[in-house]
């Protein structure tokens, strides 16, 4: 049976249903000890409850993923993973009771309080004597059984491959086996950290993959250039197998975001979604509803900036722009406009193209790389609040609706950013652009423009559903706090 994830995430997945699915029965005993009955009775009352109730493991899943509850580093931990079991059932218990509310508040009142609240209690309960304190004793039993037994495949064979083989050999679970190498600079069959042996080249590797059959590819590759670590990660992606990253080079993925560790070493995990997979078409879809819920309530929100604009600045109140698209197309990009008309954009451009080319900054303060021009005098100061808050970005759900953008996505570029890019920046913009990305909510003024690219490209690579709902949650705090804005 192929698995599209590690066993033991399904392992715990089953171990966490069970667990809210008896905290939901003794919570029912309590509140509705006749709930059997009512069932056998009255069965559309039944059947609607059960239907309810169904919502309510989804949510508290949910919420245990969303914080991270299946990674391996978490479940292998005690304290770690008690903190994120009370923030997790917190979150599902606070979801439950505002969808309870607005959709039956009677049953609320009379059934639904007590449920809610007896469920978290016995979860919580269940949640840290099953997964808290004996977790890891769990996750030890079943490695020792090679039930997770997972065969690794080590793509380069220098430095940064070496210590991954030694952080794998010695991780304390032991859960890790390395089938051999695979690197382009060394003869077949030459002998790495003493025990295992290159297989052969780049190449092979479609062979190598179909004689061993490993679970994972593993890319282990330092002080390489870009274009060449793009490459290696494609024709691994090709096999099929599941494909981890661990490189100095795309550290800033794993210094913003919170991905698994092998051991005390961070591994990226890397998917192949073609741009004809069925995510992007689903993608589009939840990006013409959404966008179009948006413009409706944030209505009276887009007549306030307008005021605010118009006396503050003389000029129109949406800024259109030329930027580029999706495969490089050009298209007009909308903004409320936060600068005084009839400046010029030489500054900038200069400052940009200097950005791109040498990929730093001249404002850099500290650990603060901006991308934009900082204390600009061209904006104006209601201009520099929407900026702040991103309110300036809403025009865009328009772009969103003609087809040119979806909600999340990497940021479009300007003409002259675009002719500055090498080949693998061009990358980048193989989807449509977004309103909101990677860069916004997780390094948005903090991040170099090739790190920036690195996150895109990650998106890219791994876009979903639940990365887009993710990234869409991560970014209200950017709106409502200005965090990271210029």
């Amino acid at each position: 049976m192929k698995f599209k994830h590690p066993r033991f995430k399904y392992v715990f997945l089953a171990i966490d249903i069970i667990i809210l699915t008896v905290s939901l029965l003794m919570a029912l005993y309590i509140v509705m000890p006749d709930f059997a009955s009512v069932f056998i009775e009255h069965y559309f009352v039944g059947l609607d409850n059960l239907g309810f109730f169904i919502l309510l493991l989804v949510i508290y899943i949910f919420s245990l993923r969303f914080n991270n509850l299946y990674k391996r580093k978490v479940i292998t931990t005690h304290y770690r993973q008690f903190v994120l079991i009370i923030k997790s059932l917190m979150a599902g218990t606070f979801v439950s009771i505002l969808l309870m509310v607005f959709s039956n508040m009677e049953y609320f009142r009379l059934y639904g309080k007590d449920l809610i609240l007896n469920m978290f209690l016995f979860s919580l309960v269940l949640f840290t004597l099953i997964r808290a304190f004996l977790g890891l004793s769990i996750y030890n039993v079943l490695a020792k059984r090679k039930i997770l037994r997972i065969k690794v495949l080590i793509v380069g064979g220098d430095d940064a491959g070496k210590f991954v083989a030694r952080q794998l050999e010695q991780d304390p679970i032991a859960d890790f086996e390395i089938v051999g190498f695979l690197d382009d600079y060394k003869k077949v069959g030459t002998r790495i950290n003493e025990r295992f042996l290159n297989l052969g080249n780049l190449k092979d590797i479609d062979q190598i993959v179909k004689d061993l059959n490993p679970d994972e590819i593993l890319i282990a590759i330092d002080n390489a250039p870009y274009e060449r670590l793009i490459h290696i990660v494609e024709k691994s992606l090709q096999t099929g197998k599941s494909v981890k990253i661990y490189s100095d080079l795309v550290r800033v993925i794993s210094e913003k975001m919170d991905v698994e560790h092998y051991s005390n070493i961070p591994v990226i995990s890397l998917e192949q979604k073609p741009l004809d997979a069925p995510e992007w078409s689903r993608k589009r879809r939840v990006d013409l509803l959404l966008s179009s819920v948006a413009l409706i309530v944030l209505s009276p929100l887009f007549l306030i900036v307008a005021i605010g604009i118009k006396i503050s600045s003389r000029g129109p109140v949406i800024f259109k722009q030329k930027r580029i698209g999706k495969d490089g197309r050009p298209f007009d990009f909308y903004k409320f406009r936060s600068m005084h008309v009839g400046n010029s954009d030489a500054r900038h451009r200069e400052y940009v193209q200097d950005f791109i080319k040498n990929n730093n900054s001249h404002c850099e303060r500290g650990d603060i790389k901006v991308f934009k021009i900082t204390d600009d005098p061209r904006i104006f100061r209601f201009g520099k609040f929407i900026r702040k808050t991103s309110i300036d970005e809403f025009p865009q759900f328009f772009n969103v609706l003609k087809g040119d953008m979806s909600l999340v996505g990497p940021r479009p570029c300007l003409d002259y950013e675009w002719q500055c890019y090498e080949p693998w920046h061009k990358e980048r913009l193989k989807g449509l652009p977004g309103c909101t990305g990677l860069w916004q909510t997780l390094g948005r003024s903090t991040v170099t423009f090739e790190e920036m690219v690195i996150l895109d490209l990650y998106y890219i690579s791994n876009m979903s559903l639940w990365m887009d709902l993710r990234i869409v949650l991560q970014t209200l705090p950017v709106i409502f706090l200005g965090k990271g804005g210029h």
